[in-house]
């Protein structure tokens, strides 16, 4: 009995570690789950809608072209007449439009992780250095205002109409809402928090990294979520100025040769594409937020 008794026991904050774990291992799997159902209902939803449309409106077979014809130009060996072009193959359909993709996927990607970077490092000078943000704050929400439309072809007449530009514009639409966002989340802080930080001799570079990015990797995820469809569309409006590669590009040539069947299904892959990226920015976010968030481990239910 004494041996019993003396057994030494499981220490608690293990067990309690553990516990966390696997509740928001558990909440990550249902955030997945959901995910997964957001993404082929929205589909099915928009594919009965745009279906539906077509017919309210009584769109001509030659230029409205429905969830089947875009399937059929994509797979079909012999899709009907007007479907797809008579001298291009399913394989060539396939190989222009995936390739497309994955080139406005590669200049979204530039242009957000460049523009993350921007935004967060301009977003910490303002919080480090107060005059900084007066000066420079309102320049930066004027700036949001102009329309990116306006101000798209003058920044690829400096930056060119390769990458570098296309890249440009993506960053740009990142640029402003991560700004904002991160820089509400960083003077969220909690001011007891910064006051412990400053009575311990702490400095505000100690405060930033202790106390201030903390609070605001909320705010940092959410525009992360927000921001990568973004992206996307302004990688495809660049690229549909420019006119040479990229789904910008390719929607702009088969629009301007009569592929309608090209330009629905460019259409739809940029739709699929920007729900499914936002959708894994969420369960990205998700995962973040159950190890570092304010609720870390804490199961979402």
């Amino acid at each position: 009995m004494t041996a019993v008794q003396d057994a030494p026991a499981a220490p608690s904050g293990q067990a309690a570690s553990t516990v966390s774990n696997a509740q928001a291992s558990r909440a990550l799997l249902r955030k997945v789950g959901r995910a997964v159902v957001t993404i082929v209902v929205a589909l099915i939803v928009l594919g009965l809608l745009w279906q539906a449309l077509l017919l309210v409106f009584d769109v001509s077979e030659f230029v409205g072209k429905s969830p089947i014809d875009v399937f059929q130009y994509l797979f079909s060996a012999d899709p009907p007449r007007g479907v797809r072009p008579a001298s291009m193959s399913a394989e060539q359909a396939r190989a222009e439009s995936f390739g497309a993709l994955g080139n406005t996927l590669l200049n979204a990607l530039i242009g957000f992780v460049s523009g993350m970077v921007i935004a967060t490092a301009v977003a910490v000078a303002f919080v480090l250095w107060k005059p900084v943000e007066f000066a420079f704050m309102p320049i930066a929400m004027l700036l949001r205002s102009v329309p990116l439309v306006a101000m798209a072809p003058l920044l690829l007449l400096i930056f060119g109409q390769g990458k570098v530009g296309i890249a440009v514009i993506a960053a740009i639409v990142v640029l402003f809402p991560v700004l904002v966002n991160v820089v509400v989340g960083l003077n969220s802080a909690s001011p007891q928090s910064l006051d412990l930080i400053k009575v311990n001799g702490g400095t505000s570079v100690t405060a930033l990294l202790k106390v201030r990015i903390p609070a605001a990797l909320p705010e940092f995820l959410a525009s992360v979520r927000i921001s990568v469809p973004g992206a996307f569309v302004g990688a495809m409006l660049a690229e549909w100025l420019v006119g040479f590669s990229g789904m910008g590009g390719v929607l702009s040539g088969y629009r301007g040769a009569g592929n309608y069947g090209g330009v629905w299904t460019i259409v739809t892959l940029s739709v699929v594409a920007s729900i499914v990226i936002y959708e894994i920015a969420t369960i990205v976010e998700a995962w973040a937020l159950s190890h570092w968030g304010p609720n870390a481990g804490v199961s979402a239910g």
